[in-house]
């Protein structure tokens, strides 16, 4: 067994060289141990699964943690690619039955489709609808609500998720699109890299990012630009006011800032597209996802995508993402144990057809493609690690992005250019360890119901509506008042008998409050409601660094409840000096 393998680095190897850019390379250790500590704990939660709330969800022993067993040589690593332009919009707006929409009354072209994902924008009887519309909620698209064995297309129309400025580009690519007085396209940026880089970079150091912003995105953004802010007057601030993150002392970081946000970029003003932003689309729903789906299913429950995301309820239904990463890698796991390759992430495989690209002047369209973050052919098999690129047409040029064509046809959208792409990751095999169990169907708990854990922050960060999933930081320096929020707590618990623990002596937890409603976590879409625990967290000085496990106990449940009874949740805290 090869056990050399000691620690998780940045996607792309990009950290070195961002720190070297920098001038930072005296932090970088630091930020490297703290980074595979973050993936080591996302891949102990993943591992673990939902056993609080769920049925045959655990156990998920056919994924592997390389940090305690090695990659192994049993096998090398299979690449599993998808287009990225959201397969959801094609299906619930293009699809026989999408004339049952109560408001478009009428299926869309593909073309109205493209048009939509790259403005948010449909108009029908007069009225413009919005897949994201927070100001007017009654303008937000709706979609079907059932999707399972298939889409119900007569009843249960619900809004359109995920949410966000970008939510509907949830295939872990997102773009952002810069045009010209004639609003014609010159420039489209694309991203798949994943927001925790970004907020744990900040957490080193505000600047850093704010420099990575000013090179990638514009050079016109300010570090006040990316500060988090309080939408409402809340408990820990006024509407308006940056979001104080007590674990560093510094204004939190907001990922959905106005140089990254929406599709379209006004050189100079506003938008740009430097880290992915959909909700679904973090690294640690990544390795959640492909943790989930290594579980074996009874043969008519996995026999194609669709069926396997129904019985295994992971991601979501009809994207080209998801069912298919699920799919491959329930596939993989019934021969093998599987690991996602290191350095872990998502990435862009570059166009390899430009032959079929034609600009005006014969010129060699692949000029126009500029890979700004990340590298080409350094993957797996030779595929591209790419974290963030640009196809632009300088001003020079003459023409613009849509002056050139793909296969003779003029692009309109940048949805054409996305199907042109793939969007990739890769994973690790091992030999198993004796035949794994088939398990039924993920199924909710009637009986027996625990809080499950699914987010750990300041209470500052909580009111502020903080969408990061990094580990909440515990030392005995800092002010630790922090939330604990979970989903399916007890209806009967209140903040005199609720109680959380944490599997480090050198930790504790004083319930203040109890929120029997609290904000929903992005991403987590399962059953039993999001409630939250208001904690006075104490650390002794004797504590060292560490992940910790954390869990909420429900009323009338035994104080010490074994970790069988009552399993810990990891990947949500963390001890750092």
């Amino acid at each position: 067994m090869d056990n050399t393998f000691t620690q998780f680095t940045t996607p792309a190897e990009q950290g070195p060289k961002d720190f070297r850019q920098l001038g930072m390379m005296d932090q970088l250790p630091q930020f490297e141990q703290r980074w595979s500590h973050y993936v080591d704990g996302w891949t102990q939660s993943s591992i673990i699964g939902d056993p609080w709330s769920g049925l045959n969800d655990a156990p998920r022993s056919n994924y592997f943690n390389p940090l305690t067993e090695g990659f192994g040589a049993a096998g090398g690593d299979a690449v599993i690619t998808w287009i990225p332009f959201p397969n959801r919009l094609i299906t619930f707006f293009t699809w026989d039955g999408a004339e049952n929409n109560p408001q478009l009354k009428r299926k869309l072209t593909t073309d109205e489709v493209m048009a939509m994902a790259d403005t948010n924008v449909m108009v029908a009887n007069g009225i413009d609808y919005h897949m994201y519309c927070p100001d007017e909620p009654e303008k937000t698209l709706v979609i079907p609500g059932t999707r399972c064995p298939s889409i119900d297309w007569s009843q249960n129309w619900v809004p359109f998720s995920p949410q966000g400025p970008r939510g509907w580009l949830d295939e872990y690519c997102e773009w952002s699109i810069t045009r010209n007085s004639d609003h014609k396209m010159m420039s489209i940026m694309f991203t798949c890299e994943n927001p925790a880089y970004y907020l744990a970079l900040w957490r080193v150091n505000p600047k850093a990012v704010l420099g990575l912003y000013q090179q990638y995105i514009d050079p016109a953004c300010q570090l006040e630009d990316l500060y988090l802010r309080y939408s409402v007057d809340q408990p820990t601030g006024k509407k308006g006011e940056s979001v104080i993150d007590p674990t560093t002392g510094n204004p939190a970081y907001d990922p959905t800032n106005k140089w990254n946000n929406s599709t379209v970029r006004v050189a100079g003003q506003c938008g740009g597209a430097m880290h992915l932003t959909s909700p679904p689309n973090t690294l640690s729903a990544e390795i959640y996802l492909a943790a989930a789906a290594t579980i074996q299913r009874p043969l008519a429950s996995s026999a194609n995508p669709q069926s396997l995301i129904c019985c295994a309820q992971y991601g979501q239904n009809y994207r080209n993402s998801d069912p298919h990463i699920g799919f491959s890698a329930n596939t993989a796991a019934a021969n093998a144990r599987i690991s996602l390759t290191n350095p872990v992430g998502l990435y862009l495989q570059q166009p390899q057809n430009f032959q079929h690209w034609q600009a005006p002047n014969g010129e060699d369209v692949s000029q126009f493609w500029t890979v700004t973050r990340g590298t080409a052919g350094t993957g797996p098999k030779g595929s591209d690690q790419i974290l963030h690129a640009v196809f632009e047409v300088p001003e020079s040029a003459g023409f613009t992005i849509e002056d050139i064509t793909i296969n003779g046809q003029p692009i309109r959208f940048a949805g054409e250019i996305a199907n042109q792409m793939h969007v990739a990751l890769s994973v690790n095999t091992k030999t198993p360890q004796g035949a794994q169990p088939v398990l039924p169907c993920v199924s909710s708990r009637t009986t027996g119901l625990q809080p499950w854990p699914v987010q750990f922050l300041p209470e500052s960060l909580f009111y502020g509506q903080s969408v990061s999933d990094l580990p909440g930081l515990l030392n005995s320096k800092c002010d630790n008042r922090f939330v604990l929020i979970v989903q399916g707590a007890d209806k009967t618990t209140t903040k005199d008998n609720a109680r959380v623990q944490f599997n480090n002596p050198n930790v504790s937890a004083k319930v203040v409050d109890f929120l029997p409603h609290a904000s929903a976590v992005p991403g987590q879409t399962n059953g039993g409601g999001t409630q939250a625990y208001i904690l006075d967290v104490n650390v002794s000085a004797a504590a060292t660094a560490s992940t910790v496990g954390v869990r909420a106990l429900n009323p009338g449940e035994d104080d010490n409840p074994s970790d069988s009874d009552h399993p810990w949740e990891y990947g949500l805290a963390i001890i750092e000096q």
